[in-house]
């Protein structure tokens, strides 16, 4: 009996491509199952099961059938986040693992018997997975994407949220709460900025300070607002967040741009 496999290690995030595959959905039901009794025994949390994820799975797991081979990335393919980030998907990590087998029951021992493999299953990096799994000629083709999934804001939510955690930090100081308000204009430097606060200075007038981050999370503030959060002197924030997913800040990425007035 033959088993071909390859595994990938940790991708850090990317955007593009999602065919469609014919799944086999009891065997990705199967292989998921497998894959969380597997880290519930070793006292990790189980992976949820993301749609997402899923669909990028299928699509290159119909690859793998199609051209024969292992492989993370055929000629004309995206890369895996690029991938994951297609589908919509909201994420900061990833990996994946491929494999090709006879039998079903074959698939998660032979992973697991491989370290590279069994790295991904076993790693606390990831909090979802996707599966695809393609049937085709006697073989079965397998792909798992893992990813951190994030919680899904619009810009709104983000600006919302980010408003509220700065004020909370600055309460836990015991500072009092400054207004904070969206604003169309910095939201549209969120949009084109390539993170030089300097050269955003030039362009408003009339703030005391100006500070530019990417974040996935609004509610942990970047080391560069702490000392915005501790001047008891600032009245008003105002901010703009610009979801912009890229290979090199993820697919969870919003640019935000706050100013502070004393």
């Amino acid at each position: 009996m033959k088993i071909l496999f390859h595994c990938v290690f940790i991708f850090m995030l990317t955007a593009a491509q999602a065919g469609q595959a014919g799944p086999s959905i009891s065997a990705e039901k199967r292989i998921f199952e497998e894959l969380n009794h597997e880290r519930t025994s070793h006292g990790l949390i189980a992976l949820q099961w993301d749609d997402h994820a899923a669909n990028a799975a299928r699509a290159h797991a119909q690859l793998l059938a199609k051209n024969g081979k292992l492989s993370h990335q055929f000629p004309g393919e995206t890369s895996l986040p690029e991938r994951l980030g297609a589908t919509g998907a909201r994420f900061t990590v990833s990996a994946e693992n491929v494999a090709r087998t006879e039998f079903i029951e074959d698939v998660h021992p032979a992973l697991m018997d491989s370290s590279g493999h069994r790295a991904n299953i076993l790693s606390a990096s990831y909090n979802a997975v996707g599966i695809g799994v393609v049937e085709e000629k006697g073989k079965i083709h397998v792909t798992q994407d893992f990813i951190f999934l994030v919680p899904d804001y619009s810009e709104s939510q983000f600006n919302s949220a980010f408003a509220e955690a700065f004020n909370l930090a600055r309460k836990s100081k015991g500072i009092r709460p400054l207004q904070a308000r969206d604003d169309t204009t910095l939201h549209e430097l969120a949009c084109t900025t390539d993170g030089d606060a300097v050269k955003l200075s030039d362009k408003l007038s009339g703030v005391s300070a100006v500070v530019v981050f990417t974040s996935s999370d609004p509610h942990h503030l970047p080391p560069g607002m702490n000392p915005r959060v501790a001047n008891p002197d600032f009245h008003l924030m105002k901010y703009g967040a610009c979801f912009r997913p890229d290979q090199e800040h993820g697919y969870a990425n919003f640019w935000v741009v706050a100013t502070f007035t004393d």
